[in-house]
């Protein structure tokens, strides 16, 4: 008798052609779970994507509905990820022994999933999208208590699954993110880089102020109070953030007369990405809450000392590899500033903690994780 053959499906029916956040996640992990069951005889690994943007080309996709792509059709592709994920992924997975959800997009009614929760942001602030809250607040508890088993990206998100949908601790693994290797490393040359392209040195660098727990607003209060002595020497960069809360922390920032020290990049091509760390005095990580926090590794990898909230996964992330902060206090988060920008030896020390600290994230660790979580829940 022939030995069995497992079939092992992994929803990434959020994946997109322009991937960010948990998109990052589910490109990185197909690829490198089907780098790792490429070489099993017995077991098929089949990947559930709207898109092969991301994949490499040895991945096994099944293609479902392209209007799944948030990029292109937007609040339509939300709606049609939520039926598509109730109606359209028992029909196309119903050959598969076990199935590996990426994010909190699964399936209410099966019992074979491994479901991988990133953060309960929207359960934790009333000002993320009433769409999500209500998703997180009737759904997700009912998808929680089905699933197989539960994958949280940090001891703070299991904390937070505890807490706040009651799940039990023995039933979530812990599996820390990844980082591209490739792509966020140390170099030489950044500098000049930056200087050429977006016409900045010496910065104060910062990511994402896309909701009000990111904490811009403190953020912006903080390097007010260093006064126009470090302003005039260490402008305040930051990138990305959506509307509405970009709206606002760009017109605190005329509030505070800071319109020619703060600058707003928008949207930065991920080439760009690793040499603005690489060429800023440090990375300032104002943020109320983090499921895991993707800037901190990159950060590290590049070189580029951090500056964190003392608070949730930060911690957890980046050990004793970065300087911490109240993040409720603009006073603390500007002395901080203030002390690393004032010391290169303090941040040679970060630089070099950093480095060591990156190490133990890689996307081959997580898909190994998550591999052998799929393994020992294969019935």
């Amino acid at each position: 008798m022939g030995k069995q053959v497992y079939n092992i499906g992994l929803n990434a029916s959020m994946l997109d052609d322009h991937p960010t956040g948990v998109g990052v996640y589910t490109a990185n992990l197909s690829n490198s779970l089907s780098g790792l069951y490429s070489t099993i005889s017995n077991r098929n690994l089949l990947v559930f994507s709207p898109t092969n943007n991301r994949l490499h080309r040895d991945v096994s996709i099944v293609r479902i509905p392209r209007i799944l792509k948030s990029s292109r059709y937007g609040k339509l592709a939300s709606a049609s990820r939520f039926l598509w994920n109730l109606f359209g992924l028992p029909v196309q997975s119903r050959k598969c022994d076990v199935l590996l959800s990426t994010t909190t997009h699964a399936n209410i009614w099966l019992k074979n999933q491994i479901v991988t929760i990133h953060d309960l942001i929207s359960l934790r602030y009333r000002n993320i999208s009433s769409h999500q809250r209500f998703y997180f607040t009737h759904y997700l508890p009912r998808l929680v208590k089905n699933a197989r088993k539960i994958i949280a990206v940090s001891e703070a998100t299991k904390a937070d699954i505890v807490s706040f949908l009651g799940c039990a601790e023995d039933r979530i693994e812990v599996v820390y993110n990844g980082y591209d290797k490739n792509v966020f490393c140390d170099k030489s040359g950044a500098g000049d880089r930056v200087g050429m392209k977006y016409g900045f040195k010496d910065y104060f660098f910062a990511i994402g102020p896309t909701y009000p727990h990111k904490n811009f607003d403190r953020l912006i209060e903080a390097y007010f109070l260093m006064g126009p002595e470090i302003q005039d020497k260490h402008p305040l960069v930051i990138a990305g953030g959506l509307k509405p809360y970009l709206d606002e922390v760009i017109s605190m920032v005329a509030q505070k007369g800071l319109s020619g020290k703060v600058h707003f990049l928008g949207y930065v091509p991920e080439n760009d990405l690793p040499d603005l760390y690489r060429a800023a005095v440090c990375l300032v990580f104002p943020s109320l809450h983090e499921g895991f926090g993707f800037p901190l590794v990159e950060a590290m990898a590049c070189a580029c000392p951090v500056l964190a909230s003392s608070v949730s996964s930060m911690p957890e992330v980046c050990g004793d590899a970065a300087v911490y902060f109240d993040p409720l206090s603009a006073e603390d988060i500007s002395n901080k500033m203030n002390l690393v920008s004032r010391d290169p030896d303090k941040r040679e020390q970060l630089k070099s903690k950093g480095l060591q600290r990156c190490k133990l994230f890689s996307w081959e660790l997580t898909a190994q994780r998550v591999k052998d979580i799929i393994e020992t829940n294969l019935i």
